[in-house]
C-alpha cells in the first residue's frame, strides 16, 4: 500500500535528519491519500488502513497490528488542565469515523464501531465499543463468536 510506504519513507528520512525531504513525502502522502500521517508520529511496525481519506493519526502510543478506516481520528485533548494523548493496544481496529482522544487507554483486541467516540476513557481488552463518551456501550467479546 503506497500510503503505508510513503509514511514509512518519510519517517525514515526524518529520523535520518532530512526534514525537508520528509516534509515533501508527508505532503505527497497527504495529497494522494487524504490522510494525516505526520512523520514525527510513531506508528507500530505492523499497521494498515483502508480508504484512509480524512483520517488523522496524531500523537499516541500505538500497539502492533493497528488498523483504521476513513475519517478516523486519534489525538490529544485537555484533561485536568494538561494535554493528554491516548494509548492504543495491539490488534485494535477503528471503523469509519471513530475517534480516540485524550487520556484514553484502549486495550488489546478492541474494535471501535463506526462513529464511536472515546475521550478520556479506559476500554478493557477483547471488547467492541459503540456510542460516544460518556455513554459508551462496551460489549465483551466471547471467543468463538467473532
Amino acid at each position: 500500500m503506497y500510503c503505508n510506504f510513503l509514511y514509512q519513507l518519510s519517517r525514515g528520512v526524518y529520523r535520518g535528519g532530512n526534514t525537508e525531504l520528509a516534509d515533501k513525502l508527508y505532503s505527497l502522502n497527504r495529497m494522494l491519500h487524504g490522510v494525516e500521517l505526520f512523520y514525527e508520529i510513531s506508528l507500530p511496525a505492523h499497521w494498515s488502513c483502508e480508504h484512509p481519506l480524512g483520517a488523522v493519526m496524531g500523537r499516541a502510543q500505538y500497539g502492533d497490528y493497528f488498523f483504521f478506516y476513513q475519517g478516523c481520528t486519534v489525538g490529544g485533548s485537555r484533561h485536568q488542565g494538561r494535554l493528554s494523548y491516548p494509548t492504543i493496544g495491539s490488534h485494535v481496529m477503528m471503523y469509519s469515523n471513530s475517534k480516540v482522544l485524550g487520556r484514553s487507554h484502549i486495550g488489546d483486541y478492541v474494535t471501535l464501531s463506526a462513529n464511536a467516540y472515546v475521550i478520556n476513557e479506559d476500554i478493557p481488552d477483547n471488547c467492541m465499543v459503540f456510542g460516544q463518551s460518556p455513554n459508551l456501550i462496551i460489549k465483551k467479546r466471547v471467543h468463538g463468536s467473532d
